[in-house]
């Protein structure tokens, strides 16, 4: 498998960046909702117990570093430095600072495990980053990644497709990998093996996210994502209309009696450990 990287990795960084720090308290507020149902699933596939030492790469609000603290463990969140504030005051317990995950900024063999919650796709060279990962593991550790999965039907594959179908593309923006790119078991599996990692295991997590509208998701991307928020922020009133139906349209036998959207948003998460 050919791994993804982005042509323009310091423009893509800064950009990823900005856009981040604008908008994790968003993101929490929004797809925290989902993402906080791996949380456990993820920690279980890399074994974080009592006394682990734990490193939460591409931390976010910090979901994955409270619930290693609620077990026992110790737990350090590394991110951009605009996302590092709002972990540190959502997580006092934790320790946080703001790095790049191509370039580690710990000793070698150093954590027992490390942790990486839908932030793989957010990186310019998804390969180094997994070298890194694997450098700072201690021989016998264990990682684990948590990514979309594509291969079930997922509001965000049906948000994309109506996308790709109905909004204008061109908008300005470094270039970056797919953030699909690892959502199917081959290639999260040849992600981790190349990287060096040994007893690679994946395993389907189900997740939904209950809203009233396809307006809401949309809503949700919008102000919630970097990358498909600036390209839903440059569309018109009537193309995002046009997504909105096309998105409802597809996922109409998800519409419950009550009238709302049981949205599936499943994910898939992947782990392997230190030789």
């Amino acid at each position: 498998m050919e791994i993804q990287k982005s042509t323009e990795p310091a423009k893509y960084l800064e950009f990823e960046s900005e856009g981040w720090g604008t908008l994790i308290d968003k993101y929490d507020e929004t797809f925290g909702a989902v993402t906080r149902q791996s949380v456990e699933v993820t920690l279980d596939a890399c074994g974080v117990r009592r006394g682990s030492r734990m490193l939460d790469v591409c931390c976010g609000p910090g979901m994955l570093s409270a619930a290693a603290v609620a077990r026992g463990a110790s737990a350090t969140g590394l991110d951009f430095p605009g996302v590092v504030s709002l972990a540190e005051k959502l997580v006092p317990a934790a320790q946080f600072q703001s790095g790049d995950a191509t370039n580690l900024p710990f000793d070698e063999n150093y954590f027992d495990t490390v942790v990486c919650g839908y932030g793989i796709m957010h990186v310019p060279d998804a390969e180094r980053a997994l070298h890194e990962m694997l450098r700072v593991l201690k021989p016998g550790g264990r990682l684990a990644l948590t990514v979309w999965d594509s291969e079930s039907i997922s509001g965000l594959g049906v948000l994309f497709k109506a996308i790709m179908d109905h909004a204008n593309m061109n908008v300005t923006m470094p270039h970056g990998p797919s953030i699909f790119q690892f959502s199917t078991f081959a290639n999260m599996h040849a992600l981790l093996s190349t990287a060096g990692f040994v007893n690679v295991q994946n395993k389907r997590h189900a997740q939904s996210w209950r809203l009233p509208s396809g307006t809401h998701f949309l809503r949700a991307a919008r102000e919630g994502t970097v990358r498909t928020g600036a390209i839903l922020a440059a569309q018109t009133d009537q193309t995002i209309d046009t997504i909105v139906t096309a998105f409802e349209d597809a996922l109409s036998s998800c519409r419950t009696a009550d009238g709302l959207f049981d949205i599936p948003m499943p994910a898939i998460v992947g782990s392997g450990s230190k030789a």
